[in-house]
């Protein structure tokens, strides 16, 4: 791809103003994709007037943007949250079933957990930060963490030294995540306590999945008065039947 003065291939670029979009802002002004994007208004005009003729952008309601339909098209053939998703999402409704808290199945993605499937629990006031295809920082959900606890120290520490949290404005406490990820990893879940929401919680066991696989994880998100010695085991037994029923679909058993 030709690159700009700057030195950024076109790729870069698109890429910036893809990430413009989110779930908070699906449709955008030219002046604010620019912002975004770190890109003179006349380059992104011109950029985004060639993304709309293949179909990864569309106009929107006043002179405003959005992301296309080819795009998306494009991106929910990836084949591995969508086969991922279509393999857990009877055994993620068993788990809705008997525990009718929210549900959800993610994968590692660099340093997030990646989301490829969600079901909503009955409590409308529990609130699910997981977004199909959303990511979160490993560290921060029950999901991140289990999955986390499969990695090295090395990593662990690494994350750590790159990852910005502003909960932390010393940086992530390496030493105490430690800790917990060596008890996630002996007693086969995680639990995290308000770290999202002050008044919720989530619980998540890892799932065997075949040797090419990336690490996946299946957890529920619920709140912190469910979250009570009594209640835990029943949950995590209820997500390591389902975990070991998408393990065998996967072929990993």
């Amino acid at each position: 791809m030709a690159n700009s003065t700057s030195g950024d291939s076109v790729l870069a670029r698109v890429e910036r103003i893809l990430a413009a979009f989110g779930s908070e802002t699906p449709v955008l002004q030219l002046k604010d994709i620019a912002s975004s994007a770190q890109l003179p208004t006349s380059t992104a005009h011109r950029l985004l007037t060639d993304m709309k003729q293949i179909g990864w952008i569309e106009s929107a309601r006043g002179q405003g943007y959005r992301v296309g339909t080819r795009l998306w098209e494009l991106v929910s053939r990836a084949a591995l949250a969508e086969d991922l998703a279509s393999v857990a999402i009877p055994f993620m409704s068993d788990v809705h079933a008997v525990l009718r808290q929210h549900v959800h199945v993610g994968v590692v993605e660099g340093d997030d957990v990646l989301f490829a499937e969600r079901i909503l629990g009955k409590k409308s006031d529990v609130p699910l930060r997981s977004n199909v295809a959303g990511r979160l920082p490993l560290h921060q959900s029950a999901a991140g963490l289990v999955l986390m606890s499969q990695y090295s120290e090395s990593f662990v520490t690494e994350y750590c030294q790159r990852v910005r949290d502003d909960s932390f404005p010393e940086g992530i406490p390496t030493d105490r995540l430690m800790t917990d990820l060596r008890r996630f990893a002996q007693r086969g879940y995680a639990l995290q306590r308000g770290r999202i929401d002050q008044e919720t919680g989530g619980i998540s066991v890892p799932v065997r999945v075949p040797q090419w696989h990336r690490p996946v994880a299946l957890g529920v998100v619920m709140a912190l008065e469910d979250m009570g010695p009594a209640e835990v085991p029943g949950v995590v037994q209820t997500l390591r039947v389902a975990s070991h029923g998408i393990s065998r679909a996967m072929g990993a058993l």
